[in-house]
This record gives C-alpha cells, structure tokens and sequence, in this order.
C-alpha cells in the first residue's frame, strides 16, 4: 500500500463526550470519519499515565517494555523538574520501524520525543510550545536545544510558536462566553486555559507547515490540550454537581465542549492539508470518568478519578472499512495495526494484535522476531536512574512514584514475580499508602505466598476504617487461601454494607464470582 496515514492524538478524548457532539452537528469532521470509516472504544494500559500511554501507542510496548512510566526524568535545584526525554524510551517507536523500511516521517508534540534523533524524520519535540521568555516579550527566543530533529528545523518553525497572549478572545469565549464577568486576579483559570490552548494550536500549526512543504509517508501529531482541560473543568461538563455553585457552573459548562469543536476545525484542516490519498487515524489513550469525580469540592487534578482507562479509536480513508465497529482495542493495537496498513511485519514481541476488522479487506499480517535492535535486547535495572540528582528529597520521591507506576505496568501485564519486588520495597517504606499494600497483598495471593499475604494483610487493615474495604481484603486472603467458609461470611458481610464506590463494587463482584 503506498497511501499516506496521518496518526492523530487527542489526550483524554473520550467517546461519552464526543458522540452527544456529534449527535448535535457539533463535530462534523470527526462524524465524516466514524461514518465513513472504524471506530470503537480503545483500552489504556496501566498506569494511566498520559506519557506512558502516548509511547505505548508509538511503540505497541506496555511502560515495563518502554520505560517510560512517569511524565519527569529527573529532579535538580529547587524541586526543578526535568520532563522526560526520547533517551529514556527502551523500545522502537514507529517512525523508527517505518524509517527502516525507507518511509518518511513527520512527528509533531509526541510525549517524550524531546532529543530524540531518526533517520527519514521530522521530528518537533513535545516541548515546542514550551515559553522560552515572559509575557509580552516579542518574539519569543528560540526554542530549547533537542526540541527539533534535524536540528535546522527551527529556521522554518520557531515563529510558528504561538504563545497564551496570542489565544484571542474569540477563541476564549468559544469555551466561556461570559469570559469578561470573571475576575481574574482571583480566579486564574481563564488564563490556564489559554495556556492549554496555545500549546494545541502550536502543535497544528507546525504540523500544517511540515505537511505542507514535506515529502512524507506517516505523520503524527499530538494536542495535549483536551486532557489538561478535562483534569480541571471536568466537574463543569453535563450536570451541575450539588457542591458547584451555579454561578461558577454556568461560566464553565462550555468549556469542554469549545475544545472539543476546536480540536475538530483543527482536524479538518490537518485532513485536508494531507489529501485524499491519506488514511486518517484519531485515538486517545485514555478517557474520562466524569462518575467518578469526588462527591465534594476536591479539583479534579487532585487525583486520578477524573481518568478513563477507555479512549478512542477512529480511522477512516484507503483501506478501511465504512461504517465499521471496532471491538475491543487497545493502545497496544495500534502500532500492529500501522505496521499492516503499510504492509510491514509485527513484532513477535508486540502484544497486541491488529486490528483487522477495521480494513476494508483483510489483510496479510507478516511477523519478525522483533523491530528492536539486537543491542537493545538487555533491560534496564528496575529502579534505573530516574530519580539521580543533587535533591536527594525529591529524586527519592521521584524514584518511588516511578517505581510504582512500573509496578502498574507489570501487574497489568499479569507479570507478578517482577511486580512483586517493587511492591515490597514501596509498602516497607509507606505501609500508610493504602493502594500499596492492597497491590502487594493482591499479587501475594496470585503468587501464593501466604504467610507473606498474612504479614501485609494485618498491616494493612490497622491502617484502615471500619466497613468495607477491611471485609474485602480478608475476605480476599480468606477465599485465595482456601477457606471457603469464612470467605462467605466475610463476602455476605460486605454485601449487607450495600457498598457504591465503584472499586469496592468491582472486587464484591470478583469475590462473588469465585463463589459461584
């Protein structure tokens, strides 16, 4: 097949908020797309960390196989974080693969791309849209060193840097149309949400110039902007919650959903730039759990409940399928999936598989051992030095959620004896952490090493109320041990609490599985 494919990555776009969208004639390229194309739901991987899930889709790696677990690479001075780097990632990122086979590519605002260097490539880093001078300053400096591959790319493109100053007030009041009536010394969200804003049209913009003045065969670019956005007005999306005063709902309603319809005018203008012969692939790595946002007036940054593990999945153009649902996908898929649609082996050590009832035909799906270079065969250590630095508080907290969020990664991969280490070193450290000693005690049990289980599962009851999440985890211990009798009860115990929190609901019903 000798078409072109634009890849194109919205962060946290989820369907339940794009099909009402669409249903109201809201999003009509992306509608176009669905109607004349595939779709379906796309499952992230854990943990749902937004870098590690963009490089899970470019690599058709999970993070324990990648190495990018966590959006910081290191720490220095005052607490000063350094955003992960291309350096970091342990595996074979697509325009890597394609290039071995003579294709051209464009990369434009992929999570960790920073400093990295391919042949046949054209890579803006994810760090382009970064301000490199203060407001008012005109026009900005250059931006930093690595954020361009061929590094004489930022001749053509610096200008293209569009800052939060420049995010006029049309476009504002197409999120908040009563923009003006926000004071906003106090309340600096307005100004959060150009800075959202600029780093997406940034983004379009260099796309537009590289796809415009390119030979290419495989374009890719990233907006980040949605997924910021959602991580702070979600509560403000659908119905008011009772703890949002109505004054403050009624400035914020539209917010996401004038992201929304930007991202789609974007869209349209990136299709049309790369032509009728190009295949078009829209995907996001997770979605949103507006259900699961805090009863109270917690932000929505403050955690992770705002997340979705179910992203998107939409391509359209030669060799799809019209109309066509696609069916359980994941992140993991859509590197395979590429790879055909341009006739290119997998690799044998991708786990995921392609996604063939989107093609219009099916097609033939060749295998190699592997794309990554035989020197690359041998893993990192565990820890790495992610965290090395001269701030020892900060590079030591930086290691343990980087060790953590590699746990996720091994669990969710059913790969319990790797996990396991990590899990123990972090309980030993923070027994407080309740979601530590409920991933050790479950991969204890997996593992059936019960006097372990035992030692963790006393520990980690004192730490916590009484109810229904101390019932849960004996009764867990109590079934994966053996003794049926007082699982029951314990279980029966649990379900007499009438429980609503979703993952306690979840675990009921595993429990209640294993008993039939």
């Amino acid at each position: 097949m000798t078409n072109r494919m634009l890849l194109v990555g919205w962060d946290a776009a989820d369907w339940r908020i794009l099909h009402p969208l669409i249903d109201a004639g809201e999003m009509p390229v992306l509608q176009r797309i669905v109607e004349a194309g595939a779709s379906g739901q796309q499952l992230g991987t854990q943990p749902l960390v937004p870098v590690a899930q963009w490089t899970s889709i470019a690599t058709g790696k999970r993070p324990w196989q990648h190495r990018v677990c966590h959006p910081v690479e290191r720490t220095i001075g005052a607490n000063q974080a350094v955003p992960v780097t291309a350096a970091r990632r342990r595996s074979q990122a697509l325009w890597e693969m394609l290039a071995q086979s003579g294709k051209r590519s464009l990369v434009v605002g992929w999570p960790a791309t920073h400093g990295g260097r391919s042949d046949n490539t054209v890579i803006v880093s994810d760090r382009f849209a970064q301000p490199t001078a203060g407001p008012g300053i005109k026009p900005w400096p250059p931006a930093a060193p690595g954020t361009y591959w061929p590094e004489g790319t930022g001749a053509q493109l610096d200008r293209w840097r569009v800052s939060p100053e420049e995010v006029q007030a049309d476009i504002v009041s197409l999120c908040v149309p009563e923009w003006k009536k926000i004071n906003q010394k106090r309340d600096r969200r307005l100004g959060q949400l150009r800075v959202f804003l600029a780093s997406d049209f940034s983004h379009q913009a260099a796309m537009m110039t590289l796809l415009a003045g390119s030979k290419w065969d495989f374009a890719a670019v990233h907006f980040p902007a949605l997924g910021a956005i959602s991580r702070l007005f979600l509560p403000h999306h659908g119905s008011r919650p009772d703890w949002l005063p109505e004054a403050e709902f009624a400035l914020y309603q539209n917010v996401i959903r004038g992201a929304c319809r930007l991202l789609d005018q974007m869209l349209g203008r990136l299709v049309q730039a790369a032509g009728k012969d190009a295949s078009v692939l829209v995907v996001s790595g997770h979605g949103v759990a507006r259900d699961a946002l805090p009863a109270a007036r917690v932000s929505a940054g403050d955690n992770d409940a705002w997340k979705s593990p179910y992203g998107i999945f939409a391509a359209c153009g030669p060799g799809w399928a019209g109309d066509a649902l696609v069916v359980g996908a994941t992140v993991l898929d859509v590197a395979p999936t590429v790879l055909t649609w341009f006739g290119l082996p997998i690799g044998d050590d991708m786990e995921g598989r392609v996604l063939v009832e989107g093609f219009a035909k099916a097609p033939e799906v060749t295998r190699v051992p592997s794309w990554e270079p035989a020197l690359a065969v041998a893993s990192p250590p565990a820890t790495e030095d992610a965290a090395l630095a001269d701030n020892p508080n900060a590079a030591a907290s930086l290691r343990r959620e980087w060790d953590w969020n590699l746990a996720q990664s091994f669990l969710d991969a059913t790969r319990y004896e790797a996990a396991l280490p990590l899990l123990e070193g972090l309980f030993r450290g923070f027994p407080e952490r309740l979601e530590l000693g409920h991933a050790l005690l479950q991969c204890q049990l997996t593992l059936r090493r019960f006097s372990e289980a035992a030692e963790t599962l006393e520990v980690l009851v004192e730490g916590m109320p009484p109810g229904i999440w101390p019932l849960l985890s004996r009764a867990e211990f109590s079934l994966a041990s053996g003794n049926i009798h007082e699982g029951r009860s314990l279980v029966d115990q649990a379900r007499q609490l009438q429980p609503t929190h979703p993952d306690a609901l979840r675990r009921l019903g595993l429990l209640l599985l294993r008993l039939r």
